[in-house]
């Protein structure tokens, strides 16, 4: 199976020049977690909700601020007529949930792992790709809390 197949092909885009605010009120509107940014015709990176939100709780989020200062500028492609198996192990070495798809010129869909789980593809290599998206990296620096005991 093809992504052009199972892939989200409205787009909501944003700009470059849009503030943190009307990118996340794209998200709210439009119900999406992810929002591709252009500048000049040509996708410069991603925004997802999680960016904003942990912004948001580390006292970091200045809302009037270009989207820039929180987007990610590492952009991951992949093409229309590629397999979905190549898609999720991508989506693995990546670690990432979400692919821009595009036809060797343009951008012309979305592809998550939510499109994937509706199809027919190995259960097996799915649970894998899984893991290594969502594999846990041992933070080197040590953590220490200020409460040594915890009762329930």
């Amino acid at each position: 199976m093809k992504i052009e197949d199972v892939m989200s092909r409205d787009l909501i885009i944003g700009s470059i020049n849009q503030k943190v605010s009307e990118i996340a009120e794209l998200m709210k509107k439009y119900d999406i977690g992810f929002i591709p940014i252009e500048q000049n015709k040509h996708i410069i990176g991603v925004v997802t909700d999680r960016d904003i939100v942990c912004s948001t709780f580390s006292a970091e989020l200045d809302s009037d601020a270009k989207i820039e200062r929180y987007m990610t500028n590492n952009v991951i492609s992949i093409d229309k007529d590629d397999s979905l198996e190549n898609a999720l192990k991508t989506m693995g070495q990546e670690k990432v949930k979400r692919l821009i798809v595009s036809d060797h010129e343009k951008v012309v869909g979305i592809l998550s792992l939510s499109d994937i789980i509706t199809t027919d593809i190995d259960e097996k290599k799915f649970i894998t790709e899984l893991k290594k998206i969502w594999s846990i990296h041992k933070n080197i620096d040590t953590f220490h809390t200020e409460v040594d005991e915890f009762y329930l």
